[in-house]
């Protein structure tokens, strides 16, 4: 008699009534590619990556986040270790983000924010291959390539850095930080506010 307690597969697709794919559950031999309007629009995209997961899609099939996680470790026993939810503005990336990364006991994890435009990832994506494959000067290339990137702004952060610190960061509409909560790894707190330019203009406990 057949196990009706577990089930083992390599992946496992939950679609809707039309047949469209809602939930990807995947091991790391069968990472889905991130799709946009029925388009890989990364070919290659974590392909070659030790993760493992599941994948959200929206109602027309789109990419719409995600819980992915992996390690490896090599010969020398050095090891790096990762996990990341998301959840993806519509046709865009994510704009909400838990996560965690470990390398060799240095862990950096929490949670993130990001500003997203309203145009399509897709369309950005195609006209940045198409800049970076033109002939234009290199100046010029990197500056229309930040034109099509502008919007993509990580606006908040609040976990455990790698040196220890406690943090919570806000930053602007630019992705400049303009606040910063901090508890370091010797338990002393402070609180900093920032200009523009990243310079601190009023800190507490004051020097």
């Amino acid at each position: 008699m057949a196990d009706k307690k577990s089930i083992d597969v390599e992946q496992l697709n939950i679609v809707d009534e039309n047949g469209t794919v809602r939930l990807r559950l995947f091991n790391n031999q069968n990472i889905p590619p991130a799709i946009m309007d029925g388009e890989d629009v990364l070919p290659g995209h974590r392909q070659n990556d030790p993760i493992a997961g599941l994948m959200f899609y929206n109602a027309e099939g789109d990419e719409a986040g995600g819980l992915i996680f992996g390690s490896e470790r090599d010969e020398n026993g050095n090891y790096t270790s990762s996990a990341s939810l998301t959840f993806d503005q519509y046709k865009q990336d994510q704009v909400v983000q838990m996560h965690y990364y470990g390398e060799n006991g240095n862990n950096t994890y929490g949670f993130s924010i990001w500003d997203r435009p309203n145009s399509s990832l897709k369309d950005q994506i195609k006209r940045d291959l198409e800049i970076k494959n033109s002939n234009i000067h290199e100046d010029e290339k990197q500056a229309e390539r930040d034109k099509v990137w502008q919007g993509h702004t990580h606006r908040a952060f609040m976990g455990k850095t790698a040196n220890g610190d406690v943090r919570v960061q806000l930053s602007d509409s630019k992705g400049q930080p303009r606040i910063r909560m901090i508890v370091d790894s010797n338990d002393v707190p402070r609180m900093e506010f920032l200009d523009g330019d990243g310079n601190v203009i009023y800190k507490l406990p004051p020097e």
